[in-house]
């Protein structure tokens, strides 16, 4: 495993690249790249042998302030099979006017397994933050992501969270596309209301079972499921759905 810090202007890049090494373990690249001073998340090897890999993401500094540019590229290669975890959830703090970002583009070879599983997401009081994530699958990939986006931390109104998400298969289709604005007036009647926990599941080139998540599932046209489930506080959210979709 090796890791650099070279100048980027814009902020943090964390990059994790998995592939196979004939004969031997799998091959696990990684570097962080931006100035010294941007907050990253730094890819540590917990584990890996001939086939799989499993790397927490530790944040380097504070995260998330006003200017931060967090961005995540992973790249796993045919075959093999990453699982990332966080060792903590994250808070995006009041920006006092500014904005901050959280970038992640995933690229899944033919056959390859990427599990990701993230803790929650907290938008405080003040915060403005947009969220990107970008997949490519190739055929016989899989994905299991798990997020949880907290509006707002204990007893306060939530910041600003622009969240957009975009899914294609190798040939271009599109698996799952989606845009969302969240701020204090989605918590009105009818839209959020009190809840101010949104968790998400979302599995492609497989499907979750349906006794798993029988409420709140969406089975996508092309093939995978997205579910969803709003509650109050984050320790509320059912542990199935994700298990299913990391064990099934």
């Amino acid at each position: 495993m090796t890791t650099s810090t070279p100048e980027l202007a814009g902020g943090a890049l964390t990059r994790v690249r998995v592939g196979a090494v004939a004969g031997g373990r799998v091959r696990v690249e990684t570097d962080v790249t931006g100035p010294a001073t941007a907050p990253a998340l730094r890819p540590m090897l917990l584990a890996g042998d001939a086939r799989s890999a499993r790397i927490s993401l530790v944040p380097d500094g504070a995260m998330l302030l006003a200017g931060d540019d967090v961005r995540v590229e992973v790249e796993v290669g045919e075959g093999m099979h990453l699982t990332l975890v966080e060792p903590a959830g994250t808070v995006a703090y009041d920006m006092d006017g500014g904005q901050a970002s959280w970038s992640v583009r995933i690229t899944l070879a033919a056959g390859a397994t990427l599990v990701w599983a993230g803790e929650p997401f907290v938008v405080s009081a003040g915060a403005d933050v947009t969220r990107d994530t970008q997949v490519t699958l190739a055929p016989g990939a899989r994905l299991a992501l798990r997020e949880t986006l907290v509006l707002g931390r204990h007893g306060e109104r939530p910041g600003r969270a622009h969240t957009t998400w975009s899914a294609y298969g190798h040939d271009g289709r599109p698996l799952l596309v989606e845009s969302l604005d969240l701020d204090a007036s989605s918590m009105a009647p009818g839209l959020l209301g009190p809840h101010r926990v949104l968790a998400s599941v979302t599995a492609l080139g497989q499907q979750i079972a349906p006794d798993a998540c029988p409420d709140g599932r969406l089975d996508l046209e092309h093939g995978g499921t997205l579910w969803r489930h709003l509650a109050g506080e984050a320790h509320e959210v059912p542990a199935e759905p994700w298990e299913c979709a990391t064990t099934g």
